[in-house]
């Protein structure tokens, strides 16, 4: 498994591929409700995460991106998302991955990817996105 979509025979299988202009992860990773704390079952995910940035090093620049739903105070769910956001991206760093090549951004409610009417809309919406800025 190399986490990028190409024919070099390498099995593509992994919960974490290098798609375009991002780091697609087929599994949400999981806080403490509330918390900036990572559960354990979510490592592994993270750690495919930092094994296609290893396998990538032309990726010089990822944005970690947290993301929330709307329930809460806007201003709590922005710090609640920035904590999320450097969290993983601490974890990364602790995985190998050079702190230069990682930025966490956190952007609380405002930028939903589905209805927040619903109890599915919102755990869809409590997110981590890994955005390539830059490649060299």
């Amino acid at each position: 498994m190399n986490g990028v979509e190409d024919d070099d025979g390498c099995p593509e299988d992994g919960r974490a591929k290098l798609s375009g202009k991002r780091i697609e992860i087929t599994e949400r990773v999981y806080f403490d409700t509330g918390k900036t704390t990572i559960k354990p079952e979510s490592y592994g995910l993270l750690d495919e995460v930092a094994q296609v940035l290893a396998q990538n090093p032309q990726i010089t620049l990822l944005r970690v991106e947290g993301h929330t739903d709307d329930q809460g105070a806007d201003l709590n769910n922005l710090k609640l998302s920035q904590g999320r956001a450097e969290e993983v991206r601490n974890y990364l760093i602790q995985r190998g991955v050079s702190p230069d090549r990682l930025v966490a951004a956190g952007f609380g409610e405002g930028q939903p990817v589905a209805s927040n009417k619903t109890e599915d809309g919102r755990a869809t919406n409590r997110r981590v996105e890994f955005i390539v800025l830059k490649v060299q």
